[in-house]
């Protein structure tokens, strides 16, 4: 079979720098593992570090049955910014160019966003005959409109109708809807006017759990600790990801504020963005915060074993739903703290996996933190509901072997000819 998968702003095989392999890198190797060949297409630019992979449409074969294939655009320097629509155009625009030189696949998957790269995909594939799996990873353009104050949200969506027409165009027009949540899939069917179809499914992100399966070397890691600016004697309250969009660093920040009398607890925050400036800055004199920037995949491991908890830290209204952040702390049997009411709060404290607290509210975060800091077997115990719960749900193997099949399934049900019942009305 030949798979094409469709994902921008993911960490690529191709990096000199090699890292922890996302959904897009995970069910690519396994693809190939399974004797399967695929074409990954996406962008020049390092959504990460705003630097550019490449300077052209270049073609980079990894492996026999492995080749990125890059799609040029214009190098943005913000996540949400002029120069980063004109860049998706172009990378949507070289994809309609470049996919009539390839040979044609089996099956697409194509990642939401990119609207434009979407609505590519589902055109090449009614042109071709080709069925196009659109995998919902976020709200497009939701996200933007929800961005906006409560006020200039209708006004919002008015300036952004031909973003909600391309995701709708997109929506309607692919043969199958995948997701990471319910509640994404639920919204593609809702703005893609769908109903239910057999070639629909979730699957939450995984984590790759082998990695964090080592026997813990305290001395070494109190070393490395230590040299990431971690006190080992604290109890640290970690999180990991990119300063942006959702996110609510202010309140941890806040928390810790609340918190500096407590000796004993540190908040530990890894990653980087376009926001990390200004978090530094709420910051400043605050002994009890610790910024590590962003970490390799060893440096992950040994901060995951010395996290007291982890920190769901996300905004008041946060759109997000099933994040890869929660699988990566229940991965490591970290107790999360969630700040993001819904499905997500159903699964990580419905199942004993953690506390939840007010999204905004430092306080709430704080006493959430003194909570598990004063009660040790209250934390071990939602530690190991944490673990068994990523056991039993939520491990990469047991969830992206199910993808795997079943897009080798859809490609060998799929008739152009007889259209899946369900799908758009």
């Amino acid at each position: 079979m030949r798979v094409w998968i469709i994902t921008v702003g993911e960490p690529l095989p191709t990096e000199a720098i090699k890292k922890r392999p996302w959904r897009s890198g995970i069910i690519a190797q396994l693809l190939t593992d399974r004797g399967h060949d695929v074409v990954w297409w996406t962008s020049t630019v390092n959504h990460f570090d705003k630097t550019l992979h490449e300077t052209g449409n270049v073609v980079i074969p990894v492996s026999d049955r492995l080749t990125v294939r890059f799609l040029h655009g214009k190098l943005y320097r913000k996540n949400i910014s002029i120069d980063r629509f004109i860049n998706h155009r172009q990378i949507g625009r070289a994809f309609a160019a470049l996919a009539k030189e390839e040979r044609r696949p089996d099956i697409i998957l194509c990642s939401l966003p990119t609207l434009e790269l979407s609505e590519e995909a589902v055109r090449y594939g009614k042109a071709m005959g080709v069925p196009v799996l659109l995998d919902i990873r976020d709200l497009w353009p939701d996200e933007f409109v929800s961005a906006l104050p409560r006020m200039l949200q209708p006004l919002g969506r008015f300036v952004f109708a031909p973003m909600f027409a391309q995701a709708r165009n997109a929506l309607r027009g692919a043969t199958g809807i995948v997701a990471v949540s319910e509640t994404y899939r639920d919204w593609a069917y809702r703005l893609g006017n769908r109903t239910p179809g057999q070639f629909d499914r979730v699957f939450t992100h995984g984590y790759p759990a082998p990695a964090l399966d080592i026997t813990p070397d305290p001395a070494s890691d109190g070393e490395r600790l230590r040299t990431l600016g971690v006190d080992p004697a604290r109890k640290s309250f970690w999180f990991i990801g990119t300063f942006v969009g959702s996110i609510d660093l202010s309140t941890v920040i806040e928390a810790a504020r609340l918190l500096r009398h407590r000796d004993d607890i540190e908040f530990v925050i890894s990653g980087a963005g376009q926001d990390d400036a200004r978090y530094r800055a709420e910051a400043e004199g605050l002994s009890n915060v610790v910024f590590t920037g962003w970490v390799d995949p060893a440096d992950i491991g040994v901060l995951s074993r010395h996290a007291y908890a982890g920190l769901g830290a996300y905004k008041k209204g946060a759109l997000m739903s099933l994040t890869n952040k929660m699988f990566e702390y229940l991965a490591a049997g970290t107790p999360i703290l969630l700040a993001l009411p819904g499905e997500a709060e159903e699964i990580i404290v419905g199942n004993g996996a953690g506390l939840s607290y007010e999204p905004g509210n430092a306080a709430s975060l704080a006493a959430a933190v003194t909570n598990l800091v004063d009660n040790d077997q209250r934390r071990n115990a939602l530690s190991r509901r944490a673990r068994s719960l990523f056991d039993e749900r939520f491990s990469a193997d047991r969830i992206y072997d199910k993808f795997a099949r079943f897009l080798e399934e859809t490609a060998a049900r799929f008739n152009v000819d007889r259209p899946a019942r369900g799908g758009s009305r």
